[in-house]
């Protein structure tokens, strides 16, 4: 027996292979290399905030205009370049007032620097690291940055991330004389579902109407977010406040034709809109969301259902 169990114990300290683990590392292999080389906020808000480098050429700067926008006054409007030659990125200092550090060192301006992996880019109070294609750290900082903006219930963004890119699409719009609207959602009655069927009805209401939005109406570029309770925000780039009514009128109709039915019970769902335009005379994106909110409370006061224009 003695023998026997020491052959056992021998057996068991063999390293066993964990197919399952295997396959989701190599699941997590193939989308690295599905995935751009990148900047990731490491210093600057919000960390952990991936910038894919998907394009040929993009430039980075504190103006609106530009594909990676840093707020801060230490970085210039067109501080830097960034551009691809095959497998190769390079950034090129654009003549910046505070210049580009990379790994502690100043790089010359208009001179292309290669990175390579992990290198630090310092830019104003900003630092940014870069990684190249097919990283699995990509993936890792992605998902910290997707945690840090998503609602946990209704896995569309949160407030904080809402005000961030309401900021940076309307100074975009305002900047570029571009096209831009906003979208107020609030269910009607939502309070009466968690009274008469429970928090778990309305929590079931609450990720069945996020997930109808966001797979049938939302665009690559529009940021879906919850606002707060029963309460959603929709910003449409590049639409102005006729197309973003129609937008608004077609989610209106598919949540009132959706049966909601949630342990056998069918409830009846149907939400409220209001919209509003960016235009000349807003000096802040609050001023638009506000104007949102109080198109939303003339549907509301008009007896639900339905969409009002600011």
């Amino acid at each position: 027996m003695g023998s026997d169990s020491s052959n056992d114990a021998d057996n068991s300290e063999k390293t066993e292979v964990l197919t399952g683990d295997l396959e989701t590392l190599n699941r997590d292999f193939q989308k690295a290399k599905e995935q751009d080389p990148c900047f990731i906020i490491i210093r600057g808000h919000p960390q952990g905030q991936r910038f894919s480098l998907s394009k040929p050429e993009m430039f980075i700067g504190r103006d609106p205009s530009v594909e990676i926008c840093l707020s801060d006054s230490g970085v210039s409007r067109k501080h830097a370049r960034v551009f691809r030659k095959a497998a190769l990125v390079y950034i090129e200092d654009l003549g910046s007032s505070n210049g580009t550090v990379i790994n502690g060192r100043r790089i010359a301006a208009n001179d292309p620097y290669r990175l390579a992996k992990e290198d630090m880019v310092r830019m104003g109070n900003w630092i940014l690291k870069f990684l190249p294609a097919g990283e699995l750290e990509i993936l890792v900082y992605g998902n910290l940055g997707d945690a840090a903006h998503m609602d946990p219930l209704t896995h569309t963004y949160n407030k904080r991330y809402l005000n961030e890119a309401l900021e940076a699409e309307f100074k975009r719009a305002k900047t570029l004389h571009n096209d831009f609207s906003v979208v107020f959602i609030d269910l009607d009655f939502f309070k009466k579902i968690n009274d008469t069927y429970g928090h778990s009805a309305g929590d079931y209401v609450l990720k069945e109407f996020a997930q109808l939005v966001t797979k049938n109406f939302v665009r690559p570029r529009d940021v879906f977010a919850r606002y707060g309770g029963e309460e959603f925000v929709l910003l449409l780039t590049n639409t102005n406040a006729k197309g973003a009514e129609a937008i608004a009128e077609q989610i209106r109709l598919s949540i009132e034709k959706t049966p909601f039915v949630f342990e056998g019970t069918t409830l009846r769902v149907t939400a409220s809109f209001g919209v509003a335009e960016v235009d000349t005379t807003m000096e802040s994106s609050q001023t638009l969301i506000k104007a949102a909110d109080q198109a939303l409370y003339e549907s509301k006061n008009q007896g639900r259902n339905r969409v009002s224009i600011a």
